[in-house]
């Protein structure tokens, strides 16, 4: 083997290496969970889960706004309803193949969000039960997420 095809057998060994060992967490996501949880993984995870509430709450609260306070219907219906489909689309990005789990821990950051989204924008006062309600359900979701399996 001359240098010229050494070189080339080196590239190509190092793609195949490159792509048998990706650190897409997309395509390492497995339904039980047993990605390895690194830091970034951790903030790409929460990231998408405020992300999924901000589209369904924001969407949601347009489609609301429209139909319930007759505030510029057209307008803020369709456009509550492409946010609804948009949100549809972020919990397929988790990097856990796991519907059911995402789902479940997603609704604990729903609640959370639903509330800091009626406070902003609707003038809500939590009262104490509301706070310690938000934050046994963010503990509480948060074990269910992280915990090892």
């Amino acid at each position: 083997m001359n240098s010229a095809e050494y070189s080339i057998v080196v590239a190509e060994t190092a793609i195949v290496q490159t792509n048998t060992n990706s650190t897409n967490y997309l395509e390492t996501a497995t339904a039980d969970n047993n990605s390895k949880w690194t830091v970034a993984t951790i903030f790409i995870s929460i990231a998408l889960f405020i992300l999924a509430g901000i589209f369904e709450v924001g969407g949601g609260y347009l489609v609301w706004i429209g139909v319930r306070e007759k505030r510029l219907p057209w307008l803020f219906i369709p456009i509550g309803c492409i946010i609804l489909v948009l949100y549809g689309f972020v919990p397929t990005l988790q990097p856990v193949a796991s519907f059911g789990r995402i789902f479940a821990v997603y609704g604990g950051f729903f609640i959370v969000l639903s509330y800091g989204w009626a406070m902003v924008f609707d003038g809500f006062k939590m009262d104490t039960g509301d706070y310690i309600g938000a934050a046994i359900a963010l503990a509480g979701v948060s074990i269910a997420w992280f915990w090892p399996r």
